[in-house]
C-alpha cells in the first residue's frame, strides 16, 4: 500500500497511478539512439514501426523499445527503453527478455496518452515469493547514487560502500562494487552478503583448483579451457563480471551469465562444487560430456535461464537434469539431439513453470509435448524436422496464455495448430512448412484479436486467411505461397505496416484496397491494365515499388527496340554499347530492371522513349553531369523512380532539354 501525504488515503500499490512517474531527462539519458522517425506516424499504441524495430518519440527524440510480457496487462501495455547495442535489444519479435543483458527503463502510456515510467513491481530482481531487500521500491538510495534527498553530494557515502565492498575482496574494481550495490542495496544486506561470500570463496577455490589439477594429461587445451573455466567461476562468485555478463530484470542488475565449454571429450569430468554460484543467473552450456551434469546444475540449482548449444552428450540424461531446476523460467536449446530411450517418455514435463521455450535445429524424438506447461508464454520450434505441432498446443488453459507460437522451417508439418483458444497471441509464424491451408480458428471471434505478426510465407497455403477484425495486425507475411487473391479483410489499417504478397498467384488488385506503403506484390502475374496503373501511382506516392515484375534471363538491348526502324538499329546498338562502358554497374542494373516495372506492360513505347533519350544525353554530359547521374543511380533502389529523378536532375542543369524520340513512334496504342 501506498499513502498519500494530503489526504491521507491509502492505496493499493497495483492502483496504475500510484505506479507511474513523469520521465526525466536524467531518466532517459544515455537511451536516445533511434534513427531519424520525423513525420513518421505511430499506431493506436503510441509506438512507431520502423525496419522491423519498434520506436517511441518522447520530447523529439526517438527510442528504441521493447514490449515487456510480464509486466503489461489487459488494460495497459508495458514498453522497455533499451539501448540499441545492448543484447537485450535484438530479439526478432521486440520481446524484451530479462535475460539477456542491458540497461532498460519500463515505460507506458498514461490516461493522457503521453510517455510516463512505470513501476513493474519489485525492485530486487527476485521472485514475488522471494524475500524482498530493505528498501525494496528503491525510492531514494543515496548509497547508490550518491546524492541525498536535497541533491547534495555526500561522496563519504560512495567511498565507504566502495571501501566495504573492497574489504572483503581487494581485487574489486570500483564498477565491480557499484554492481554488487545495484544488486544488493542496502548497507547491512550488503554486509551478510560480503561475508557470507567471504567465508565459502576459500573452499570454492580449492574444489575449483583440485578440479583444474585434476586433469594429467597432455592436451594443452584442454588445461588450458580447464583454467579459463576456474577463472570465470571465481570471479563471477565475487560480483567481479564483465559488461557483456551481466543479466538484468526490471532495469536493475540481477547478476551475471556463466558460459562454460563442456569440451570435445566427453569423458572428462564437468566442474561441479558444493559452493553455489549464487551471483550466476543465466548459464550457456555447450560441449560433448559423457558424464552427468549433476554436479553443475546443484551449483547452480537457482538459475532462471539456460540455452544448451551443441549438445551431444546423454540427452535424456540432461533433461531430467534440467527438470530439477525449480526457478527456471528460459530454456533455449540449439544443434541438440533429444532423443529419449522409450516412446512412452516425454521431453519437457518437469518444466511446469516454464515461460519460454525455444529449441532451433534440433533432433526430437518422440514428438513432444507442452501439456502441463501452463506458464508457457513464448514457444518457438524451429527448423526441428516437426511433422505435426507439439502434442497440447492449442489446448486450454496453456493455449490462452501463449503470446508467441513460431514453427519456422519445418518443411514436413503439414497440419496447422489450432489457434482456436490463443486469444492472447501476438506473433504467428508458420512459414517454410507443408501447410495447404490456413491454421483452423484463425478468423474466429474467439481466435487470436490481438495478433500483431502473421507469417504463413513459403507453404503450399492455397487460400489466403482472412484479416477480418484483427485491428491489431501490423505484419502479414503470404510470400511465396499459391493464394490467387488477397485476404479478406485488408483496409487502410489492417495490416498496418507490412503485407507481403510476393511471387504469389495474384493477377488483379480489387478496386477496394488502397495501396500503400508496405505492401509488396513483387513477382505476382499481375496483368490487368487498370491494377498495373494502379501500381504506377502507388509508386509516385509512397516512394517505393508495390511491384516489379519477375526478374528476367535476358535483360539486354532487345527489350528496347520496339518499333525502332531496322535502318537505326546500327546506331541504337553502338549508343547502348558506349553507355554499357560509361555506366556504373548500378545504373546498368536499374536500366534493364526498368523492364519490370508496370510501365514497361502498358506504356512501353513511352517509356522506351525516355530510356533513348536519357541514354544520349548521358552520353553528351559533362564528366561532373555524369558523376552526379551516377550517385542517383547508385542511390536510388527504385528503377522507376531512379528515371524520374534522373530526369530531374538533366532539367535542372539544362531547362531546355525535352525527353523526345530519337526515331519515328508509331501511333498512339489501343488498351481495352
Amino acid at each position: 500500500m501506498l499513502r498519500d501525504s494530503e489526504s491521507g488515503i491509502w492505496h493499493p500499490h497495483s492502483d496504475f497511478s500510484t505506479r507511474t512517474n513523469p520521465l526525466t531527462a536524467k531518466s532517459l539519458d544515455g537511451f536516445h539512439a533511434g534513427p531519424d522517425l520525423s513525420g513518421a506516424q505511430s499506431g493506436s499504441d503510441g509506438v512507431i514501426r520502423h525496419e522491423g524495430r519498434l520506436y517511441v518519440v518522447i520530447h523529439e527524440q526517438a527510442y528504441q523499445v521493447m514490449q515487456d510480457l510480464d509486466a503489461s496487462r489487459p488494460e495497459y501495455k508495458v514498453w522497455r527503453l533499451v539501448k540499441p547495442n545492448d543484447p537485450v535489444a535484438a530479439d526478432s519479435a521486440n520481446i524484451y527478455r530479462a535475460s539477456l543483458g542491458g540497461e532498460t527503463l519500463a515505460i507506458t502510456r498514461s490516461e493522457q496518452n503521453t510517455w510516463v515510467s512505470m513501476l513493474t513491481g519489485l525492485r530486487g530482481g527476485m521472485d514475488g515469493g522471494a524475500q524482498a531487500p530493505a528498501n525494496p521500491f528503491n525510492f531514494h538510495r543515496p548509497w547508490l547514487t550518491g546524492a541525498g534527498p536535497s541533491g547534495a553530494q555526500p561522496p563519504v557515502l560512495v567511498a565507504t560502500t566502495r571501501a566495504q565492498v573492497k574489504r572483503y575482496f581487494a581485487d574489486a574494481t570500483d564498477q565491480h562494487a557499484d554492481d554488487f550495490i545495484a544488486r544488493y542495496g542496502e548497507a547491512g544486506l550488503a554486509e551478510v552478503e560480503l561475508k557470507r561470500l567471504q567465508l565459502e570463496f576459500p573452499r570454492l577455490d580449492r574444489e575449483i583448483t583440485a578440479w583444474e589439477t585434476g586433469y594429467k594429461g597432455k592436451d594443452n587445451a584442454e588445461r588450458t579451457r580447464r583454467l579459463a573455466i576456474g577463472a570465470n567461476m571465481r570471479r563471477l562468485f565475487k560480483w567481479q563480471g564483465e559488461h557483456s555478463e551481466k543479466v538484468y530484470r526490471d532495469g536493475r542488475l540481477v547478476g551475471f551469465k556463466l558460459e562454460l565449454d563442456l569440451g570435445s571429450r566427453g569423458n572428462l569430468a564437468p566442474p561441479g562444487f558444493s559452493v553455489p554460484l549464487r551471483a550466476v543467473v543465466s548459464l550457456v552450456l555447450e560441449g560433448s560430456p559423457s558424464r552427468s551434469l549433476g554436479n553443475v546444475f546443484s551449483m547452480l540449482s537457482h538459475i532462471e535461464t539456460l540455452e544448451v548449444r551443441r549438445f551431444k552428450g546423454k540427452s535424456h540424461e540432461l533433461l531430467s537434469e534440467i527438470g530439477k531446476l525449480p526457478a527456471l523460467k528460459v530454456l533455449t536449446m540449439q544443434e541438440a539431439t533429444l532423443w529419449l530411450p522409450s516412446v512412452t517418455l516425454e521431453h519437457f514435463t518437469q518444466l511446469t513453470r516454464l515461460r519460454e521455450l525455444s529449441l532451433t535445429h534440433c533432433s526430437i524424438w518422440p514428438p513432444f509435448s507442452v501439456r502441463g506447461m501452463t506458464e508457457l508464454r513464448v514457444l518457438r520450434a524451429r527448423s526441428c524436422g516437426l511433422r505435426r505441432p507439439p502434442d497440447g498446443v492449442g489446448e486450454l488453459p496453456a493455449a490462452s496464455r501463449l503470446e508467441v507460437l513460431d514453427l519456422f522451417h519445418n518443411p514436413d508439418l503439414t497440419d496447422a495448430p489450432d489457434v482456436t483458444h490463443m486469444s492472447a497471441l501476438r506473433e504467428l509464424n508458420l512459414a517454410h512448412s507443408y501447410l495447404s491451408s490456413p491454421p483452423p480458428g484463425l478468423d474466429l471471434p474467439s481466435g487470436p484479436t490481438r495478433l500483431e505478426k502473421l507469417d504463413l510465407s513459403q507453404s503450399r497455403l492455397a487460400v489466403a486467411p482472412s484479416l477480418r477484425g484483427m485491428t491489431a495486425l501490423l505484419e502479414v507475411d503470404l510470400n511465396r505461397t499459391r493464394i490467387k487473391s488477397f485476404p479478406d479483410g485488408v483496409t487502410s489499417d489492417i495490416p498496418r505496416t507490412r503485407l507481403d504478397l510476393a511471387y504469389t498467384g495474384i493477377s488483379a488488385i480489387p478496386e477496394n484496397i488502397e495501396l500503400r506503403k508496405g505492401f509488396d506484390l513483387t513477382g505476382s502475374p499481375i496483368a490487368d491494365p487498370a491494377s498495373l496503373r494502379r501500381l504506377i501511382a502507388a509508386r509516385r506516392q509512397t516512394g517505393s515499388d508495390l511491384w516489379l515484375g519477375r526478374i528476367e534471363s535476358d535483360l539486354g538491348i532487345h527489350h528496347w527496340m520496339h518499333h525502332v526502324p531496322q535502318a537505326r538499329h546500327a546506331e541504337k546498338s553502338a549508343l547502348w554499347d558506349a553507355f554499357v562502358l560509361e555506366a556504373n554497374s548500378a545504373m546498368m542494373k536499374q536500366i534493364r530492371n526498368l523492364v519490370r516495372t508496370p510501365e514497361f506492360q502498358v506504356e512501353r513505347l513511352l517509356l522506351q522513349r525516355r530510356v533513348w533519350s536519357f541514354i544520349e544525353r548521358f552520353q553528351n554530359a559533362s564528366y561532373g553531369e555524369q558523376r552526379s547521374l551516377l550517385r542517383i543511380a547508385t542511390d536510388e533502389a527504385s528503377p522507376g523512380k531512379m528515371l524520374d529523378r534522373l530526369e530531374e536532375e538533366i532539367r535542372r542543369s539544362d531547362p531546355t532539354w525535352q525527353n523526345q524520340p530519337p526515331h519515328h513512334a508509331p501511333g498512339r496504342p489501343r488498351f481495352e
